[in-house]
């Protein structure tokens, strides 16, 4: 603005002042001119033909100030719009690099202009913000390709999944970064107009040697009617088919407990009359008698089948829960009590990474048999020397307790059976002690979480909730 107020003084003082002085000047000079004239010839000029001669003159002038005026003026305007139009043409340019970026225009009908645009460019980058949060936090991988092949979005879900890093795929075509077949299948069917299943289940192979069960959606982009690109969603299954797993097993063992208790019921009556009995003819035999031998040994299997029945009542129908609040780090001190013997401390080293005030309402009996069943587990899975880490800590409103021995490791088709009831690896065992335990943990809300390798020890992480039914004020 200062600019221009000094633009246009400067004309006036340069062009238009020069004209006026001079217009004024010629019209004095142009009044004595007429009036010599009339002298000469001897005919006054009368005083109205001497102002219609100045009014010519004056409008000539009026003419040429108007015209230096209005040519100067466009000039500034020009020069003004001309500035403009480039701030924001510079402004459009870099926008096109930064959308946070403001074309700063601010004057006249070029700013109104600028503020439309501005607010246009915020109004995108606040879509284009959207749009990337969702791609980023989406569970589901997606992946986009041009006519060509070549990957335009790759988002972190799909990285995931496959294993192939976003900066390795995008801009690559999608048959030369290592997509697994699964993948690249439907995305070339898409392309090329074969006829393709809109959703198929698969299982992608991926470059670690794990595989993972997805549901693979693909369509075509289209422009028109002719087709632009292609459009991949990945679905990861694995949660589905862990809980698909979770019902049809506590379906299995729901029916298994109904079974168990009736059948405890059934042989536990006559277990106690082979008992009874085989007591009453020890008492009448004489104690030389070999046959005391035989009915020893009727009274330990019918005892050993009476902890089986127990078991498969504990099973069935475990009891009751009485929760409280309890510090866990104690519950496994206690429970450590009942099995750190001589033989056990001469070859097993405790290692006790223990949290501050691990805290959770549970009921301290059953913590403590599902803590001896794991303890004695993980102390049999070590043939010689080792070590058993017991770790402990809170996460959010949850607790979790770690075992972590350095064993033998189990096989991923021994974890998948490890709590079916009467799965047993051991030559003695009723194979209940982990379904109970698993049972158990399932009452308060919880689970097991198993991880091990062969030959690389065994992890069972047990996760449990501060609260049961309701807050509790810790």
């Amino acid at each position: 603005m200062k600019f221009r107020a000094n633009l246009i003084l400067s004309v006036f003082l340069l062009v238009v002042t020069p004209i006026v002085i001079t217009s004024l000047v010629t019209m004095e000079a142009a009044d004595r001119a007429l009036q010599a004239q009339a002298l000469e010839t001897g005919h006054p000029l009368s005083f109205e033909k001497i102002e219609i001669a100045r009014l010519r003159e004056n409008i000539v002038y009026i003419v040429i100030i108007g015209t230096v005026v209005s040519l100067t003026g466009a000039g500034i305007f020009t020069s003004e719009l001309s500035g403009s139009v480039n701030k924001i043409k510079q402004g459009l340019d870099n926008l096109s690099h930064d959308a946070n970026t403001a074309i700063d225009v601010q004057r006249g009908i070029m700013g109104e202009i600028a503020t439309s645009i501005n607010q246009l460019a915020e109004k995108l980058h606040e879509t284009r913000s959207h749009r990337d949060a969702l791609l980023e936090c989406s569970p589901n991988g997606i992946i986009t390709v041009d006519k060509l092949g070549k990957i335009i979005l790759f988002n972190p879900a799909v990285s995931s999944l496959t294993g192939i890093p976003p900066g390795t795929a995008l801009g690559a075509n999608y048959q030369e970064i290592g997509l697994p077949p699964a993948l690249i299948r439907p995305l070339a069917a898409a392309l090329t107009k074969q006829p393709t299943d809109m959703t198929k289940e698969e299982i992608l192979s991926r470059p670690d040697g794990n595989s993972i069960a997805v549901a693979i959606s693909t369509s075509r982009l289209h422009d028109d009617e002719e087709i632009v690109g292609a459009l991949a969603i990945i679905i990861d299954l694995r949660e589905k088919r862990l809980l698909e797993a979770q019902v049809l097993r506590a379906n299995r063992l729901a029916g298994l407990g109904e079974l168990a208790a009736g059948i405890a019921h059934e042989i536990r009556n006559p277990l106690t009359a082979v008992k009874g009995y085989s007591q009453v003819l020890e008492d009448e035999l004489d104690l030389h008698d070999p046959r005391r031998e035989y009915t020893a040994v009727i009274v330990k299997e019918v005892n050993r089948l009476d902890r089986i029945v127990q078991g498969l009542l504990a099973f069935a129908r475990p009891s009751a829960s009485q929760f409280e609040l309890v510090n866990l780090n104690q519950i496994i001190e206690e429970t450590l009590v009942l099995i750190e013997k001589p033989a056990f401390k001469h070859r097993i080293e405790l290692r006790k990474e223990y949290g501050e005030n691990v805290l959770a309402e549970v009921d301290k009996d059953q913590i403590k048999q599902i803590l001896l069943n794991l303890f004695i587990n993980a102390g049999q899975a070590i043939q010689d020397q080792g070590t058993i880490r017991i770790v402990t800590g809170q996460k959010g409103d949850q607790v979790a307790i770690r075992i972590i021995d350095s064993g033998l490791g189990i096989s991923q088709a021994i974890i998948d059976k490890l709590f079916d009831p009467f799965f047993t690896t051991k030559g003695e065992g009723t194979g209940l002690g982990l379904a109970i335990a698993h049972q158990l943990i399932e009452l308060h809300g919880g689970k097991i979480e198993v991880h091990s390798r062969l030959n690389s020890g065994t992890e069972f992480k047990l996760i449990l909730p501060i609260r049961q039914g309701g807050i509790l004020n810790v």
